[in-house]
C-alpha cells in the first residue's frame, strides 16, 4: 500500500504522484518544442490489448540524412461542467446541419428528378454526399491535429454553407450532384470534428453525462429530414431542401467562432503544411472513391460481375493496400498509423461499427420504402413512423452515460446492446404486408432502444484504449468505419431486393418498359394509371416483401457477429487517464480567474471558492482510486 502524498494541496498516492510528475514533464518537452514519445499502453491507463513499441509520433528525412521531428501538440482542453454544457450545444448546432442533410434530400428525390429532368441519375444526388462525406472522413482526424480542432471545424462549416447554397442554386441534375459532392466533404468534416472535440473538452469517464446531448440531435436531425424533404417537395420547393442549411450554418459558426474555447497549434503554416502527408492523403481518397464507386454500382447499375463493377473494385483494393503499406513504412505522420489496430479493443470496436453502420442505415432507408411499398404508406407518414427508432437513442445514451460516469463500466453496456439488437432485428424480420402498425412500431421501438446502448459505449472504448494524442486518429477512423458500413450496406440491400423483385416480375409477362419503370420507380405499383392489374400487384408487393426479408435477415447476420465480436474482442480499460484531476483543477481555476477579473470579486471570496474546488477534487481522486 502506497503512503499518501501531498501534490499541490491534494492527498494522493505515490502513484498519482508520479502520473502528475510525467504529465508536468510532457507538458514541458511540448512547451520546449521537444520531440513527443507515443509511450506504450500502461496498465488501466489506455488498455493492455496490444502493446505497441515506443515511436517517435513523426520523422522526416532531411538533406542531411537526418530525421526531422514532426511534433504533434496535445490539445486536451478539459473544461468546467458549466462551460461544458453550452459548447455541447453548440456543437449540437454544427452536428445538425450534417445529418439533416443526410436524409433531408430522401422523400425530395422525386420532385427533384421531376423538376430537373433526370430520374437516372437521381439517386446520385444521396450517393455522391455519403461518397465524399466517406473518402475525406480518415484526414480530418490527423488535419485536425495539425491545424487545431477550431481551424478544421470552422472551416467544413464555411466549406458546407458555400455549397449548401449551390446546392439550392442548381439549373440541372449534374451541377446538383458535383455540388452535393462538395458538400459531403463538408457535412463528413463537421461530424468527425465535433466527436473529436467533444473528447477534448471532456474525459473519458464523465463524457457520456453530455452525449445524451448530441444523440438528441442526431436522432431528432435524422427523424425530422425526411418529413421536411416531404413537406418542402410537396408544399414549396424542393430547393429549401438546402437553404434551411444556409441560417443553419451560419448559426454554428457563430457560436464555434464564440464559444469554443480551444487550444491553438503553435508554428507557423509553413510548418503545418510540412506536416500533412499529402500521399496518404491522396491513397486514401483514391480508394475510398473507386470501392464505393463498385459498390454503389454492383447489383443495381451493373451486375456484380461486370467489368464496370470489378475493375474499379479490383483497382480500389490495389490503392488501399499501397496506403497501408506507405503509411506503415514511409509516412513521416501517418493519416491512419498502422499500429493502432494491435489494440484488440479499437479493432473490435471497428467490426462492431462497421456493422452499426451497415443495420442502422437499412433500417433508416429500408423500413421507410417497406412502409410505402408494402403497406402503401405516404412519405410522411412513413416518415413519422420512424420516430419510435430515433428518438429512444438520445434518452438511452444518456443513461448509460450517466451508468458510464458512475461507475466507470462500458463494455456490459455494449453486449448488452448488441444482444438486444440482434433479438429487435430477428423480430423485424417476421413483419410482412399483413402486419400491424403496433408490431412494427414495437421492434423499431426495441432496436432503438438497443442501439442507443452501443453508439457512444463503442466510441468511449475505442478511445480509453489508446494515448490522448491518437484519439483524433481513432475517432476519425471509426467514423469512416460507420460511414462506410452505412455506404455498404445501401448497396447491398438495394442489389438484394432488385434481384428479389426482377425475379418476381420476370414470369408475370410484364413489357419490358413496365418492367424498367417498376425498378427505376418502385412507388409506379400504387400508381393506378401505370396500368398493373391487382393480380400482378400482390405478386410484386409479395416480391418486395421477400426482397424486404432478406434485408432484414442481413441485418439479423449484423448484429449476431457484433455481439460475438464485443465479447470477445472489446475489453474494459480506466477511464480516468494519469493528469485528468490536474487538467480538470486547472479548467476550474482558470474559470475562476476569469469569473473574478469579470466581477471584480473580493479576495476572500476567490479563497473560499478555492476551497470549494479543492474540495471537488478530492472527491475526484478519491472516486478514482475506489473505481481502479
Amino acid at each position: 500500500m502506497t503512503s499518501p502524498q501531498q501534490v499541490d494541496g491534494l492527498d494522493v498516492t505515490a502513484n498519482d504522484a508520479r502520473a502528475a510528475e510525467r504529465d508536468l514533464d510532457e507538458q514541458t518537452q511540448v512547451d520546449h518544442g521537444s520531440p513527443i514519445v507515443t509511450m506504450p499502453e500502461a496498465a488501466q491507463t489506455g488498455g493492455p490489448d496490444a502493446p505497441v513499441p515506443t515511436t517517435i509520433e513523426g520523422e522526416k528525412p532531411n538533406k542531411d540524412g537526418g530525421a526531422t521531428k514532426l511534433i504533434i501538440e496535445d490539445q486536451t482542453n478539459f473544461l468546467p461542467t458549466r462551460q461544458v454544457i453550452t459548447v455541447f450545444l453548440g456543437l449540437s448546432v454544427a452536428l445538425s446541419c450534417s445529418f439533416l442533410d443526410q436524409t433531408i434530400v430522401a422523400t425530395a428525390l422525386p420532385r427533384i428528378s421531376s423538376d430537373l429532368h433526370s430520374g437516372r441519375e437521381s439517386s446520385w444526388v444521396a450517393t455522391a454526399y455519403l461518397l465524399t462525406s466517406l473518402a475525406f472522413t480518415p484526414l480530418y482526424g490527423r488535419w485536425s491535429d495539425v491545424f487545431g480542432r477550431k481551424a478544421v471545424l470552422l472551416f467544413s462549416l464555411v466549406f458546407f454553407l458555400i455549397f449548401s447554397l449551390a446546392c439550392a442554386l442548381s439549373q440541372s441534375m449534374i451541377q446538383l450532384i458535383v455540388f452535393r459532392a462538395f458538400q459531403g466533404i463538408g457535412g463528413g468534416a463537421i461530424i468527425t470534428m465535433v466527436l473529436i472535440i467533444t473528447s477534448d473538452i471532456v474525459n473519458l469517464k464523465d463524457r457520456g453525462k453530455y452525449q445524451g446531448i448530441q444523440e438528441g440531435t442526431i436522432a431528432v436531425s435524422n427523424g425530422i429530414g425526411p418529413i421536411l424533404g416531404g413537406i418542402f417537395s410537396q408544399y414549396t420547393t424542393w430547393r429549401w431542401c438546402f437553404w434551411i442549411n444556409l441560417p443553419m450554418s451560419g448559426l454554428a459558426i457563430f457560436v464555434a467562432v464564440m464559444l469554443l474555447p480551444l487550444k491553438g497549434v503553435k508554428g507557423n503554416m509553413k510548418e503545418k503544411l510540412l506536416k500533412i502527408d499529402y500521399v496518404g492523403s491522396a491513397l486514401t481518397i483514391l480508394s475510398s472513391i473507386l470501392i464505393l464507386i463498385a459498390l454503389t454500382w454492383g447489383g443495381v447499375t451493373y451486375p456484380w460481375a461486370s467489368a464496370q463493377v470489378l475493375v474499379p473494385l479490383f483497382l480500389g483494393v490495389l490503392v488501399l493496400a499501397g496506403f497501408l503499406f506507405w503509411e506503415a513504412k514511409f509516412a513521416a505522420l501517418p493519416i491512419i498509423p498502422v499500429h493502432i489496430f494491435r489494440h484488440k479493443t479499437v479493432s473490435g470496436v471497428y467490426v462492431c461499427t462497421l456493422l452499426n453502420g451497415m443495420t442502422f442505415f437499412a433500417i433508416l432507408y429500408y423500413v421507410p420504402q417497406f412502409l410505402q411499398l408494402v403497406r402503401g404508406s405516404s412519405p410522411i407518414y412513413s416518415s413519422v413512423l420512424m420516430l419510435p427508432f430515433l428518438c429512444p437513442i438520445a434518452f438511452v445514451v444518456f443513461a448509460n452515460g450517466q451508468f458510464t460516469a458512475k461507475t466507470g463500466h462500458y463494455r456490459y453496456n455494449i453486449i448488452i446492446g448488441y444482444a438486444i439488437w440482434s433479438i429487435a432485428q430477428g423480430l423485424q424480420s417476421t413483419i410482412d404486408e399483413h402486419s400491424s402498425t403496433g408490431k412494427i412500431v414495437g421492434t423499431l421501438l426495441m432496436g432503438g432502444i438497443a442501439s442507443g446502448f452501443t453508439f457512444q459505449t463503442t466510441l468511449i472504448a475505442a478511445q480509453a484504449a489508446v494515448s490522448r494524442r491518437e484519439m483524433a486518429v481513432v475517432t476519425g477512423v471509426r467514423n469512416f468505419v460507420r460511414l462506410f458500413g452505412s455506404t455498404i450496406s445501401l448497396a447491398i440491400c438495394a442489389s438484394i431486393i432488385n434481384n428479389k423483385l426482377r425475379s418476381t416480375l420476370t414470369p408475370l409477362g410484364l413489357s419490358s418498359e413496365m418492367v424498367a419503370n417498376i425498378l427505376n420507380d418502385p412507388t409506379t405499383i400504387n400508381d393506378a394509371s401505370a396500368g398493373i392489374s391487382p393480380a400482378n400487384k400482390a405478386a410484386i408487393i409479395h416480391g418486395y416483401t421477400q426482397g424486404f426479408h432478406g434485408v432484414f435477415y442481413l441485418t439479423i447476420a449484423c448484429q449476431v457477429l457484433s455481439f460475438f465480436t464485443a465479447l470477445f474482442f472489446i475489453q474494459q480499460h480506466q477511464l480516468m487517464r494519469e493528469g485528468d484531476a490536474d487538467l480538470k483543477r486547472a479548467a476550474k481555476e482558470k474559470l475562476m480567474q476569469k469569473k473574478a477579473a469579470k466581477e471584480g470579486l473580493k479576495s476572500e471570496d476567490v479563497d473560499l471558492e478555492a476551497q470549494n474546488e479543492k474540495r471537488e477534487m478530492e472527491g475526484d481522486v478519491e472516486s478514482t482510486r475506489q473505481s481502479s
